[in-house]
């Protein structure tokens, strides 16, 4: 995976033992991922989690007043917000925490607070960010003939009501998204999404 120089200088920071003692290493990495389940996530002014700025809160609550410390953490909790951000495996983790020459142990323990806290903090991502958008999980239609309006008008004229069923990441309730719309502009939105589809085809095999 792809990691910024500033993040991996901050992880870098982390795997010396000569400068981040291991006491101080483990309450870093807990202090990180406590933000992350906690925290809002965006970045000021974009509303994307593209970085994580590091809250001053949270360096008084962990009482780091050296430099490289607040380096490390940045690197640590921007790290755990990618990894988690991206699904990656344990493997690839692993392979980056290897190359910023972090110790056996003080990689298990990066791989541990991933794999046990994975899940909480992507569903705080869901919850405040873009990164994932709702799944459609089932679709109900139905037409519609309607033939004459409140003034007695006639109409004769055909609609079609679509619910689509979408499910956000983290969460177990189905959502319905209901939609009324005529035979031109059901067509209209059926050949943008078969368009949409040969695109994603085309990138794919390319």
């Amino acid at each position: 995976m792809d990691v910024s120089q500033d993040v991996l200088y901050g992880l870098q920071l982390s795997g010396k033992d000569i400068v981040i003692e291991d006491s101080v290493y483990l309450q870093l990495l807990q202090g990180a991922r406590c933000s992350l389940e906690t925290t809002n996530l965006t970045t000021p002014g974009t509303g994307t989690c593209t970085s994580f700025i590091i809250d001053k809160q949270l360096q008084d609550d962990l009482k780091l007043s050296d430099v490289h410390e607040k380096r490390a953490l940045f690197g640590l909790t921007s790290f755990l917000l990618e990894c988690a951000k991206q699904n990656v495996t344990l493997d690839e983790i692993r392979a980056v925490l290897e190359e910023s020459n972090f110790s056996p142990k003080r990689i298990q323990h990066f791989l541990d607070v991933y794999h046990q806290h994975k899940d909480s903090i992507r569903r705080n991502l869901a919850r405040i960010s873009s990164f994932e958008k709702a799944q459609i999980v089932d679709v109900n239609w139905r037409l519609d003939y309607n033939i004459k309006n409140s003034q007695s008008d006639k109409v004769n004229q055909l609609s079609y009501l679509v619910d689509l069923h979408t499910l956000h990441p983290g969460e177990s309730e189905i959502k319905i998204v209901s939609m009324t719309c005529s035979l031109e502009q059901l067509q209209d939105l059926v050949g943008k999404l078969k368009d949409a589809v040969r695109c994603v085809e085309k990138q794919v095999s390319s």
